[in-house]
């Protein structure tokens, strides 16, 4: 399992980052390879968010990366955030008890 984790902090409106978000996530959706992803966003400082999505392996992350559509809908997010992204390593996982 490989896991991006991005750090987003704000440099324009929320609205328009969760809009700009949801339409990158919506291409991403698609690709081969990936398990999950989540936007969060800080209790403690609502200027940050956090982008993080499950892939099956890092190829198929950097393969998502590589296409022309995900370039294209990319450049908007770079106008309301700026990212600090993590290549990552699942370490443990786990589910709580229900």
């Amino acid at each position: 399992m490989f896991v991006f984790v991005n750090k987003l902090t704000l440099t324009g409106a929320a609205e328009d980052l969760e809009r700009v978000y949801a339409h990158v996530a919506e291409f991403m959706r698609t690709r081969p390879g990936l398990v999950r992803y989540q936007l969060v966003r800080s209790q403690g400082d609502p200027s940050v968010y956090f982008n993080v999505a499950e892939w099956t392996d890092q190829a198929s992350f950097e393969q998502a990366l590589k296409e022309p559509e995900f370039r294209s809908r990319l450049k908007a997010l770079g106008t309301v955030v700026k990212g600090e992204p993590h290549l990552s390593d699942l370490v443990e996982s786990g589910v709580g008890e229900a």
